[in-house]
């Protein structure tokens, strides 16, 4: 609660929380990319929600020279870098791999009470707990916006029969049990039991789990509401609950394999309404935990880190709120297998607790971190929260290490599978992506220009539009207007008011009384033949910002074609949680008639949309640093509009000798061509129209 609730709910990244929100978090603040690629442009920074300080190395404050240090280490190592999102990975993978067990002992927990009172067998109870846990995942493609209503008043009567049973208990059995809220037994506890005073640490710990999932949810709530829930309701309820259940035990100790529902008071009616409710509050536990596992899938999908899957946004209100019936599917023939292998909550029990402990861990290092760059607490204090909750997670950590051989296994099997999977897909887009900029072509030598503004410009080569330095003109938060080259290569801020865009310096050349309009043609550099214009919009995704996108060569080599406006666009993920729609683009004008580069920026919680509303703040913006272009953007509309995206096989380049080459080809050309092949495409879930797709495949050697 004091780890949580005080001081990592403080760690928010613009109102999101959870792992990948500190990941996104230490990214920023240390100057580099999200999933290890490299260091953010100077445009990002920019962004309001892009909050960062770069530290002093030259401060006489301690905390000041450590932050400092400890950014510019993680900048500047790639291998901390990998680390860092390495341990991510894992935290978010045991997440998911403790979430198959939680609906499993929610539902398990909550039907075991017809059992109390009838006779009814187990197998019964093991087949009515799949058929509620089924039915609770086919629901799940409707949202929880529309059974949410329900939940508040479903946990607010289950915690008011708690305190019923808790007051009657307590006043019956052993007012004094207040005592036990006192520390020092906790002390006693320990040294008279040992060893095994730690063994059992591991049941404990169920008692402690949940905080988590709260901190996770700061992207649906508020973090006072959270704050205020918890600790004015959740907590002294669930403290009163345990005080309740220990009164009752001492005086019917033999009844501890069953103390919920045997310590019911006033007969069976109100049994059987604490039982109804304790079944809903149970689905609606595991509902928060489904919906958890749809998110960090989801986030971990944009940093590039897992395999494209159908998310599908049920909720036009919270962003947060996705389905995803890859995950859902899985997650529920998972959870039904765990229910028929274990059958009891004891041995459920047995099998919780080894991956959220680890987790906690982690999010107590990735905290430190925090403190130390971002927050610069003192690094005495910093060191010990690190030190002083370290050792309380290691101890249940160790602890639950007991449970893998009674049935910790399983969680950890699906954690390291979902690590095994996310890392080698994040492996694999990185070579690929090597690969797509060792091989890149570069503009000038792809296409030139002839420009005709007097007798002695003809055929003229282009300028060099492949330096990465180059600004792309948008809005920005903190600097200064952009910069433009015009054709004598003369960098002029450019001035954007109400959509209109114009060279501080002056006129453009084509405006000038004495000179002729330009004539501009686009030409094949190789061999200076002209290139087709296509009377329409294209808009070619590339995965860099400069040099030519992997299918332009294919484009114009093969068909000596090209769009009259053609928008070469990269999507780009930025360490936010979210960006607003008046700093998305980036936009400028190449050298080459008819021909823009865009960048489309968008935050671990965006929903990227490619849209005819899409498409028409694209030609706004080709109008905006063009003039020239609107009678053809009037002429190439929104319908013609293709939309030209790239499918790249890659193949593993001579492995030579030893079993180095030879793993590196089976990975990339069997395990992970084979997750492309079952993965879903990115752009399937961009709202592009089907029948303006154009998909071409790439060979790539890497």
């Amino acid at each position: 609660m004091v780890k949580y609730m005080l001081i990592v709910i403080l760690a928010d990244d613009n109102g999101e929380g959870g792992t990948f929100a500190l990941y996104s978090l230490i990214c920023r603040f240390a100057g580099m990319r999200p999933a290890n690629n490299g260091i953010p442009d100077a445009s990002d920074v920019t962004l309001s929600h892009y909050s960062r300080h770069s530290g002093d190395k030259n401060s006489k404050s301690l905390s000041r020279r450590i932050s400092f240090k400890l950014k510019q280490y993680l900048a500047s190592r790639a291998g901390a870098q990998a680390s860092l999102l390495c341990l991510v990975l894992l935290m978010t993978s045991m997440v998911l791999g403790d979430g198959v067990l939680t609906p499993a002992q929610s539902v398990l927990g909550a039907i075991y009470g017809l059992q109390v009172k009838t006779s009814v067998s187990q197998g019964a109870i093991v087949g009515i707990s799949c058929a509620i846990v089924v039915g609770l995942f086919m629901v799940q493609r409707f949202g929880t916006g529309r059974v949410g209503v329900v939940f508040a008043p479903i946990i607010l009567i289950y915690f008011l029969c708690n305190v019923i049973i808790a007051v009657t208990n307590i006043t019956r059995y052993k007012p004094s049990v207040f005592k036990a809220l006192s520390p020092h037994y906790g002390y006693y506890y320990f040294r008279n039991n040992h060893h095994l005073g730690w063994v059992q640490c591991s049941g404990l710990f169920l008692a402690i789990t949940g905080t988590e999932a709260a901190y996770a949810d700061l992207g649906h709530f508020s973090r006072p509401a959270i704050r205020i829930s918890f600790l004015g309701l959740c907590y002294p309820v669930l403290i009163l609950t345990y005080l309740g259940q220990t009164a009752w035990l001492t005086a019917f100790p033999d009844q501890v394999g069953s103390t919920f529902y045997a310590s019911i008071p006033y007969g069976d009616g109100f049994y059987w309404f604490v039982f109804v409710f304790a079944t809903a509050a149970a689905c609606v536990a595991s509902q928060a935990m489904i919906s958890a596992a749809f998110s960090i899938i989801k986030q971990s999908i944009s940093l590039g880190c897992f395999p494209q899957l159908t998310v599908q946004h049920v909720s036009n209100k919270v962003l947060g709120s996705v389905y995803i019936p890859e995950v859902n599917y899985i997650m529920m023939v998972l959870t039904v297998v765990v229910i028929a292998i274990f059958k009891t909550t004891v041995q459920l029990g047995n099998a919780y607790g080894v991956a959220v402990s680890s987790m906690m861990f982690g999010t107590t290092v990735l905290m430190y971190m925090v403190m130390l760059m971002i927050w610069e607490t003192n690094f005495f204090l910093a060191t010990a929260f690190l030190l002083g909750f370290g050792f309380i997670d290691m101890v249940f950590t160790t602890a639950n290490l007991n449970k893998v051989p009674h049935g910790g296994w399983f969680a950890l099997a699906i954690a390291g599978t979902v690590f095994g999977l996310s890392y080698l897909w994040w492996w694999g887009t990185n070579t690929k992506h090597r690969g797509i900029v060792a091989t890149q072509v570069k503009m000038q030598d792809l296409l030139k220009t002839d420009h005709i503004y007097s007798s002695k410009q003809d055929d003229a080569v282009s300028p060099d539009d492949d330096d990465a330095a180059e600004p792309l003109t948008g809005p920005s938060a903190s600097s200064g207007p952009p910069a433009v080259e015009d054709h004598d290569g003369v960098s002029s801020p450019l001035v954007v008011d109400n959509g209109a865009a114009t060279a501080a310096k002056g006129p453009a050349p084509a405006a000038a009384a004495d000179s002729p309009a330009p004539v501009e043609q686009l030409l094949l550099a190789s061999t200076g033949q002209p290139l087709l214009r296509i009377p329409a919009v294209g808009l070619m995704f590339a995965d860099t910002l400069y040099g030519a996108p992997t299918l332009l060569p294919e484009l114009v080599n093969r068909w000596g074609a090209v769009h009259k406006i053609l928008i070469i666009l990269t999507i780009r993920q930025v360490a936010v949680s979210t960006v607003t729609e008046s700093e998305r683009l980036l936009f400028r004008k190449l050298h080459y008639p008819g021909i823009y580069r865009c960048v489309a920026r968008y935050g671990y919680g965006d929903r990227v949309r490619m849209d005819t509303k899409f498409v028409i703040k694209l030609l706004d913006k080709v109008i905006e640093v063009d003039p020239s272009a609107a009678p053809i953007v009037e002429q190439a509309n929104t319908v013609n509009t293709s939309y030209i995206v790239s499918f790249i096989k890659l193949f593993a380049k001579s492995p030579g000798t030893g079993m180095g080459g030879a793993a590196r080809r089976f990975f990339l050309e069997y395990v992970y061509a084979n997750m492309g092949r079952f993965a879903r495409k990115s752009w399937e879930d961009w709202s592009i129209p089907h029948g303006s797709l154009f998909e071409i495949g790439v060979a790539l050697d890497v």
